[in-house]
């Protein structure tokens, strides 16, 4: 708007000259001298009116009104009304209260004289230039224009024309400028100028061109006109003008304003013709000098460095868009997957595609972004994600087809069972591929499912991998862990049967897993024979084992198959020989089970003790146990050698060097070996027969201390009875003991025998809930008899059967507590597996554990205490016991691979939970390069996590991706790791953001496990969100498609 301050318009000549004609013809006497005064007052007026000395003028023009009242000549009625108009315009310009009311006075007593309308024109113009439109406009409006000059009246139409723009009531505004826009005076450049721009406005661009064209030719106007015409050329897609018409200019004129901008849209030209060389510096220049950019420019800028291969300068632009939920910000993240993997970073590639799969602005963006999404999630083993994209592109898509046969491939390789299982029973009619995978994911769902103890729920598996049997490889396995379940269950038939269709199919197999092998294979088979007491045949199954793994020895990476199963067929080739009668050759594998140091090589040395007994050797066998005795004195073998060694001084005739073994075995073992009762019943007998009465009362009666079996208290009650009876004729003495031992008096009609015998042969027979009735009933006939520990122990297993762990544990529990028995150790290893397992306590499964480990006959069964010692420690937050059971498996040499293993991870976890990272870390390395399964998932999580928590956030994201890939079979460590993945990444910060952002939507599409999971993910989004919109450069206020930019160059 102008802002113009204007001296009154002088009256036309004519009566200039009239005026003075007039005053020289009327001069005369005093008249004369006031007018005369007046007129130097009026003078020195105007001069200070010119130098802004308002005031002063002011009360200078007051004067000359004061000294020409009284004159009534024309002459000096009309230097009053020029001094009145003066005199109003000023106290308007000084802002005074009376100056709107001296100009409405002065118009009231002039109209229809023109000098009214300079005054309603200096009103209005005042107001105009105080930026109070309304008011303005009001007197624009009072002004009668016919009566006005041509240029007044040009004035006035731009005037009113401006008032009209500036209030946005375009067609009035044109309406004016158009009356005036071919008058050449003052405001003929404004004029055109404020039309030029509402032609744009209404789409009139070539009219907009043509009035901005006569703009330009003012000096006022020549800096500023070549943008508007650079927008309107751009607005209009007439690239090549704009071109033409701004390259030049923006090369020559360094005056021009809005360059930057202008130099932009030179820029956006060269983008949309393609020449991305010239257009890159255009629009690098005018982002580098803006804090807040557009949508369009940020996608122009990168896709021009894209096209140009600048993929690193591409990427950092698209990420800024890649958070935008449009059609720009869909757009952007798509090519920047594609600069992701141009730059060969696979996993920001896969984030982006997802980013862009998400959004439904394109169609066709979104269809190939998915597949893009789904091919490199199967590509860098993220099968969930994969899966979840493949199900989701629509069959109407151009890549449904390869998306299913993607699909095949993930199957074909996930390692997350349980989901694809679900997803393909689901599935109606399915390929043969897909009929492959469901015998892959049932097969291996069921081995998981096999090493988490549900034995059950694995052979429910196996069988559904047998019932399309597409893999002969799958098949075979999965008959080889269904006859090892058979056998497990002493199911012996079934197991042969099963073993025989393995290894039929295995002989044409090539590489079968170590652990269900054909070696392995004939293993299990000889054991089936074994339990089937059929010697002759399982030692032929024992010795292929033998020979089988002994030949491939150099290619067998599996230890326990090299150690364990290796030592044990060993053992049980010797056995079978030895059960044969074949003591030569049962020596020669006794000998080699010796000489390999294998687990259960003292088993062998016992062995061949008794072989050499047989042979007659007896004092041979004495040596040979007592040298086992004296150096394996923990063995599980210690305490059948000392009962054997005892057995062979009688035969040598030496009863007195026969108690001390036996005494040995009830001092040392009372614990852990079945053999004490026998022992004592031995002692008995032989203090019998050395003339000892006393103390063969005494080895009897503790005997009934001892938990003895019904069998055991029998022979002791008997033996008593005919020291008593026979030898002193004290019968009573011998009533007298067994009524002071509650269920142990003498039951003359056989009743709780046969109550107790018809429950168990429940409990045999596998009709667990009828032997659950039944055995409850004898315990509460009979709740103190020999028979009752049996009882007890036989139904907490028919529990366990029918799944009722709670009930189960306090049957074990109370048949632990009892003591050493025949049923101890059974009870204390099933016991403590159901408290930890099922019941989940670990305060019980913790102490039944500790007392298994006190009982234990073996290293093996030792070990497997320990670790789960160790387990429920962990659980209870026992950190010191922890460490304790740790250190006890981690440094035992007689532990398996597995359970240092175990043992590391727990060291691990201890020390991470006590934020002790350097110790965690070697221990959790040793866990992940030794394992695949649950807890090494788990490992590979913490590990991620220690990085992150060290700050050291390049390594803790390559962690985090390397684990993910990794542990796709487990995805709630795969949902854990994308939470410190994410973490990462927005500490990172800058660019990462947005990759953090994708990372956490990939999590909350495909994942909805662990609610806490969740719930953290939602919040981690909400943060790295709003993190991006604090740094993001982009200008989110809506476009108006019409927006056009002006500059105030031409304004009031």
């Amino acid at each position: 708007m102008h802002k113009i301050f204007q001296p009154a318009r002088r009256l036309p000549l004519l009566l200039s000259a009239l005026f003075l004609i007039g005053f020289v013809a009327q001069v005369s006497g005093q008249a004369t001298t006031i007018y005369t005064d007046a007129w130097r007052t009026y003078k020195k007026a105007e001069a200070d009116f010119q130098d802004n000395l308002l005031a002063k003028a002011q009360r200078e023009y007051g004067e000359v009104i004061e000294m020409v009242l009284p004159l009534q000549q024309p002459e000096a009625l009309l230097l009053r009304q020029k001094a009145e108009l003066m005199q109003a315009k000023i106290a308007v310009r000084l802002g005074k209260v009376e100056g709107e009311k001296l100009i409405l006075d002065f118009v009231r007593r002039y109209q229809p004289d023109p000098v009214a309308n300079e005054a309603l024109l200096e009103i209005a113009n005042y107001y105009f230039n105080d930026n109070q439109l309304d008011k303005a406009l009001d007197y624009y409006n009072r002004v009668p224009a016919e009566l006005l000059t041509t240029e007044q009246r040009a004035e006035l139409n731009f005037r009113l024309g401006y008032v009209n723009f500036v209030n946005k009531k375009f067609p009035a505004a044109k309406r004016y400028f158009q009356f005036s826009k071919s008058n050449q005076g003052e405001f003929y450049y404004p004029t055109n100028y404020y039309l030029g721009i509402i032609y744009f406005f209404e789409g009139n661009y070539d009219a907009a061109v043509g009035q901005f064209k006569i703009a330009e030719k003012s000096p006022k106007y020549d800096d500023y006109i070549p943008y508007y015409l650079t927008q309107i050329f751009f607005a209009q897609r007439r690239f090549d003008e704009l071109i033409a018409y701004a390259a030049p200019i923006l090369g020559s004129n360094p005056r021009i304003k809005n360059s930057k901008e202008m130099s932009q849209l030179l820029g956006q030209a060269y983008f949309e013709k393609g020449d991305y060389a010239r257009a890159r510096p255009l629009l690098e220049e005018f982002a580098r000098n803006n804090r807040k950019l557009e949508e369009e420019q940020l996608y122009q800028l990168g896709f021009t460095q894209y096209k140009l291969n600048d993929f690193e300068a591409a990427g950092k632009t698209f990420r800024e868009l890649a958070a935008q939920n449009s059609l720009v910000g869909q757009s952007a993240s798509y090519y920047l997957g594609n600069v992701e993997l141009n730059r060969r970073n696979g996993d920001a590639a896969r984030l982006a595609f997802g980013t862009a799969s998400r959004l439904n602005f394109d169609p066709a963006i979104q269809q190939e972004a998915l597949f893009n999404y789904a091919k490199l999630s199967y590509e860098l083993n993220y099968p969930a994600d994969a899966i979840t994209a493949i199900q989701s592109i629509d069959p109407s898509s151009q890549y449904y087809l390869q998306g299913q046969e993607l699909l095949g491939d993930v199957f074909a390789t996930t390692e997350d069972y349980e989901r694809t299982l679900a997803l393909l029973e689901r599935l109606p009619n399915r390929s043969p591929r897909l009929e492959e995978s469901y015998q892959r994911a049932a097969f291996s769902r069921g081995l998981e499912l096999l090493n988490n103890g549900d034995d059950a729920g694995a052979k429910t598996l196996f069988e559904k991998s047998l019932q399309r049997p597409v893999s002969p490889v799958l098949r075979a396995q999965a008959l080889y862990w269904l006859a090892d379940l058979a056998n497990r269950q002493e199911d012996y038939p079934t197991s042969i049967n099963l073993t025989n269709q393995f290894l039929t199919l295995a002989r044409g197999i090539q590489d079968l897993p170590p652990q269900s092998s054909l070696y392995t294979g004939n293993y299990l088979q000889g054991y089936n024979y074994l339990k089937q007491k059929n010697p002759a045949a399982s030692l032929d199954y024992f010795k292929a084992a033998v020979e089988g793994i002994e030949r491939n020895l150099p290619y067998i990476t599996d230890a326990d198959v090299r150690e364990r199963v290796l030592g044990d067929a060993v053992l049980r080739a010797g056995d079978a020989h030895f059960s044969r009668n074949q003591y030569d050759q049962a020596a020669r594998y006794y000998d080699n089970a010796v000489q390999r140091q294998s687990s259960g090589f003292v088993y062998a040395l016992y062995q061949k003790a008794v072989i050499e007994g047989l042979r007659g050797r007896t004092a041979n066998k004495v040596l040979n146990l007592e040298q086992l005795v004296s150096q394996y004195p923990n063995s599980e073998y210690a305490d059948d050698a000392l009962f054997e060694l005892a057995e062979a001084y009688q035969q040598l005739n030496r009863p007195q060097e026969a108690l001390a073994p036996l005494r040995s075995i009830v001092s040392n073992y009372k614990q852990s070996s079945p053999l004490v009762n026998q022992s004592l019943l031995n002692l008995g007998l032989i203090s019998f027969n050395l003339g000892n009465q006393e103390a063969a009362i005494n080895y009897y009666k503790q005997v009934f201390s001892n938990n003895p079996t019904a069998e055991e208290s029998e022979r002791a009650k008997e033996n008593l009875r005919e020291i008593y009876v026979d030898k002193m004729g004290r019968p009573d003495l011998f009533f007298e003991f067994f009524e002071t031992l509650p269920g142990q008096e003498v039951n003359a009609d056989g009743r709780e025998a046969i109550t107790f015998q018809a429950a168990r042969s429940q409990y045999e027979n596998g009709n667990y809930d009828r032997a659950v009735s039944a055995l409850t009933d004898y315990l509460r006939q009979y709740p103190n008899t020999p028979n009752a520990l049996a009882a007890t122990y036989f139904r907490g297993d028919s529990y366990v059967a029918a799944q009722r762990y709670s009930e189960a544990l306090a049957d074990f529990e109370k048949v632990a507590t009892s003591g050493p028995s025949g049923y101890y150790l059974p009870a204390l290893n099933k016991g403590s597996l159901i408290a930890y397992r099922h019941v989940k306590d670990y305060n019980r499964s913790f102490r039944l554990f500790q007392a298994l480990e006190g009982a234990a006959p073996s290293e093996d069964i030792r070990i497997d205490a320990q670790v789960g010692a160790m387990q429920s420690a962990y659980q209870l937050n026992d950190q010191r016991s922890v460490e304790d059971y740790a250190a006890k498996v981690a440094n035992n040499s007689g532990a398996s691979a597995t359970q240092r293993l175990i043992a590391n991870f727990y060291i691990a976890k201890i020390a991470y939970d006590r934020r002790d990272y350097r110790t965690a870390l070697p221990a959790l390395n040793q866990v992940i390069e030794n394992s695949d399964d649950e807890r090494t998932a788990e490992a590979r999580y913490l590990r991620a996590n220690i990085a992150y928590l060290n700050n050291e956030l390049t390594k803790a994201v390559d962690l985090a991706l390397e684990a993910n890939r990794e542990s796709s079979g487990y995805p709630y460590w795969v949902a854990k790791t994308v939470l410190v993945l994410s973490d990462a990444l927005k500490d990172q910060g800058g660019d990462n953001l947005y990759n953090s952002e994708a990372a956490l939507e990939a999590l909350l599409e495909n994942y909805n496990g662990d609610a806490t999971i969740v719930a953290e993910a939602q919040q981690r989004l909400t943060v790295v969100r709003n993190l991006i919109a604090a740094s993001s450069r982009i200008n989110n206020t809506p476009v108006d498609p019409n927006r056009f930019e002006i500059d105030n160059g031409g304004g009031k």
